[in-house]
């Protein structure tokens, strides 16, 4: 019980910060909007970030039921919890989406950059979809009812349906990592062939900028969200008690935490369009008095392009 209530204090802590996180970044990509749509890994961030949230905040009824100390029960925990369990799962595949992203922007720019940004959202969107209705529909197919220690994903899944969807998981995560990597190398090797008097040259100079901070994204991503669902994995196959699997899984959310609250962060660290974004957001926050902020220019984003942005207005109020 004293692991279950160190973990509940974690949530809400850690949750408060990416909850402050998301906002930001939801609020950066709705300001640079146009600007986004040309760069369109900087749309994914969003979208992941609002992804995020939505996690962040079903994680925290799950401390809340914790720290209550209410019995759950599988199948009313799967229904109180059923948005979150389709939006991690859609999450996941966001993760793995953007990783794709990076490897046919550097790959195919030609290809990537005509590509229409209503057919490229639509193809983003469906494996998000097709992998969520799946889990979600093997999960109503073989719920089992019965007491479980947290109403958590791991253990609001179905036995069978979680080791499954664990494994899955770790499979898509193993290759975003790999993805990532084969972005890196052939954008090394791009830019090892090219000349500033190239056509290109200044493209994959954009590319090069954007994987510095993506890169620091793939290693917190394998620090957290990799090592949470790799924790679950090895508890199940040393074959320890039911009990304590249940308690790993409830405790394994902490590093899952940590995975929706850091993006904001290391693009604050990493970013510098990201970083302006958000220093104009909080002064605008901070000194606007329920009026319109005062002009500014601001620039597209993820992708390392500079696009300025005509004269956006944000509005904000204490």
């Amino acid at each position: 019980m004293i692991a279950l209530y160190i973990a509940s204090a974690l949530i809400f802590i850690i949750g408060a910060f990416g909850i402050f996180g998301n906002i930001n970044l939801i609020i950066a990509t709705m300001r640079t909007l146009p600007a986004v749509q040309r760069s369109r890994c900087g749309l994914l961030i969003g979208i992941l970030a609002f992804s995020d949230l939505i996690c962040i905040i079903f994680e925290w009824q799950n401390a809340i039921r914790l720290l209550a100390g209410m019995q759950n029960y599988r199948r009313s925990c799967f229904w109180a919890i059923s948005p979150y369990l389709y939006v991690i799962n859609f999450q996941a595949s966001i993760i793995l989406v953007i990783a794709v992203d990076r490897v046919c922007a550097i790959c195919f720019p030609i290809k990537y950059r005509i590509l229409p940004f209503n057919v490229y959202i639509i193809l983003c969107m469906l494996p998000g979809v097709a992998f969520a209705s799946t889990i979600f529909v093997l999960a109503l197919a073989n719920m089992v009812d019965e007491p479980i220690e947290a109403c958590n994903p791991p253990l609001g899944y179905p036995p069978l349906v979680s080791k499954i969807w664990n494994r899955w998981i770790l499979a898509v995560d193993s290759l975003t990592i790999v993805l990532y990597l084969l972005a890196l190398v052939a954008l090394c090797l791009k830019r090892r062939e090219m000349t500033r008097s190239d056509s290109e040259y200044s493209f994959f100079q954009q590319q090069q900028k954007a994987m510095r901070t993506l890169s620091v994204v793939v290693v917190a991503f394998a620090c957290s969200w990799f090592t949470c669902h790799f924790c679950v994995l090895f508890v199940t196959m040393i074959g320890v008690s039911e009990s304590a699997v249940h308690i790993v899984q409830t405790v394994a959310v902490i590093p899952a935490m940590i995975c929706y609250s850091q993006n904001y962060y290391i693009y604050l660290w990493r970013s510098t369009e990201y970083r302006e974004l958000f220093i104009q957001q909080f002064k605008a926050f901070v000194h606007c008095n329920g009026e319109y902020c005062s002009k500014s220019r601001v620039k597209s984003l993820s992708n390392g392009s500079v696009v300025s942005v005509s004269r956006v207005k944000m509005f904000a109020s204490r």
